[in-house]
């Protein structure tokens, strides 16, 4: 297919032709993704002891070894592949349209794939169905945040009794790295976690602006000390030789940890997801725990658009109040396509406080990581509004414009998907329906 020198083409057509080659590189993935269900029906299992010995599935234990040596697989990669084209085709098969319509990349319908693998098919469906309408507008992340909100709603006491088997594995690991380094790594309840790096991170900041360190390091340090026991309470003076003076942390009696939970849910009488501030949707049992157990913030959000409430300020230095405020209401960084965490992030205002008369309210705060408020302050042809339902969009040096809405902490028709995967569920075990027909082809999506 003839295209044109990339030399010659502006910066919007340069833009354009990335884009479109980015949807034929989904199509042609989807394609062959189709083409695996198929060779896949042509392979069925020699028997039903054979079947069960690999997988779940009805599929020739040898069909895995047929695809490895043709695409330089191993078996497992090959008859993962395999097993994953047969979902596709049947319960994801809206997420196979969606990947051949160059509408998501392979590493959108991974997580598709990923998040529902443990699910029963027709919840698989629902979770799918939820997701598919805003996943095109969303990084991999944000889409697997999503995922895990939907998995949580259509399937409330499975999401549960899985947080607890996963609790059950928690441990303490370490890897050798490269260069004499190696990394303690740690499998905990995310309550857990975000506490202790909150800790850590309020302990680093109380060492001061004189301390060399980035906060990574710090934070690192910090952890080896404690962990060793060279932390000690005195101060420098008094401090013995090897040993580091503990520091005082900032803001020691804000709570650690958040959790946005409905007042149902907190009471027992619904099951929706609640959300753990810096970290994303957690189980029913698990948000009340945490509002039960530990010190926490209790935040309200207006059951219409699902947005944390607003107040406002009119000095330039937002009040703590305010400030902890946004971060919560935004959630992440407010770039279109970044993670970072809000909690961790620096405060911009929309409209320049000086000079452009803009006020220190939550009308014109978002929260915003430094790589990104430093995009929009030192990187020639980007800007960003501000609008008053709190879309914050950001236009390219190209001209094109990407928006970011405000974090909705609503679970939307959560109790009546719910009920709907529950009929359909014993729907489907009274009369397993026929496999719907295979998608015809229509050509590259453009």
């Amino acid at each position: 297919m003839a295209t044109p020198h990339p030399k010659s083409l502006d910066d919007a057509g340069l833009v354009e032709a990335i884009i479109g080659f980015d949807r034929l590189t989904s199509w042609a993935q989807a394609r062959q993704a189709e083409l695996l269900a198929e060779f896949a029906r042509r392979r069925p299992a020699e028997s039903a002891e054979a079947a069960q010995s690999d997988t779940a599935t009805v599929l020739s234990r040898y069909a895995a070894d047929e695809i490895g040596v043709v695409l330089r697989l191993s078996r497992g990669t090959a008859a993962v592949r395999l097993m994953q084209a047969q979902r596709l085709d049947d319960e994801l098969a809206g997420t196979r349209e969606a990947w051949r319509d160059g509408l998501l990349d392979a590493r959108k319908v991974r997580a598709v794939l990923d998040a529902t693998v443990n699910l029963d098919p027709v919840v698989s469906t629902a979770v799918q169905d939820r997701v598919l309408a805003r996943a095109a507008e969303q990084t991999a992340g944000q889409l697997r945040a999503a995922l895990g909100r939907a998995v949580i709603a259509a399937d409330p006491a499975g999401a549960a009794v899985r947080q607890e088997r996963a609790r059950a594995d928690r441990r303490v690991a370490v890897n050798p790295e490269p260069e004499g380094m190696a990394s303690l790594w740690a499998l905990l309840p995310a309550p857990d976690a975000v506490s202790a790096f909150e800790w850590l991170t309020r302990l680093a900041r109380g060492m001061g602006a004189g301390d060399p360190r980035g906060m990574d390091a710090r934070r690192a340090d910090l952890l080896t000390a404690l962990l060793t026991g060279r932390l000690t309470v005195a101060g420098p003076d008094g401090a013995d030789a090897g040993q580091v003076p503990m520091p005082g942390p900032v803001s020691p009696g804000k709570p650690l940890v958040q959790v946005v939970v409905s007042l149902d849910t907190l009471t027992g009488a619904a099951e929706q997801p609640g959300e753990l501030v810096g970290y994303g949707p957690i189980p029913a049992p698990l948000a009340r725990t945490i509002a039960a157990d530990g010190v926490w913030k209790r935040l309200v959000t207006d059951p219409l658009s699902g947005a944390l409430l607003d107040h406002g300020r009119t000095t330039y230095r937002p009040p703590a109040a305010l400030a902890d405020f946004v971060r919560a209401r935004d959630v992440h960084c407010r770039h279109p396509i970044c993670r970072r965490r809000a909690i961790d992030s620096e405060l911009d205002h929309t409209v320049a406080f000086a000079g452009d008369g803009g006020t220190t309210a939550a009308s014109n705060l978002y929260g915003v990581c430094v790589h990104h408020h430093h995009l929009k302050h030192d990187a020639p042809g980007w800007s960003v509004r501000q609008d008053p339902d709190g879309r914050i969009t950001w236009t390219t040096p190209t001209g094109r414009s990407y928006s970011s809405d405000p974090h909705d902490y609503r679970i939307e028709d959560g109790p009546d998907l719910t009920a709907h995967v529950v009929a359909e569920v014993e729907r489907r075990r009274a009369r397993p329906p026929d496999r719907p027909p295979p998608v015809a082809d229509t050509g590259p999506p453009f």
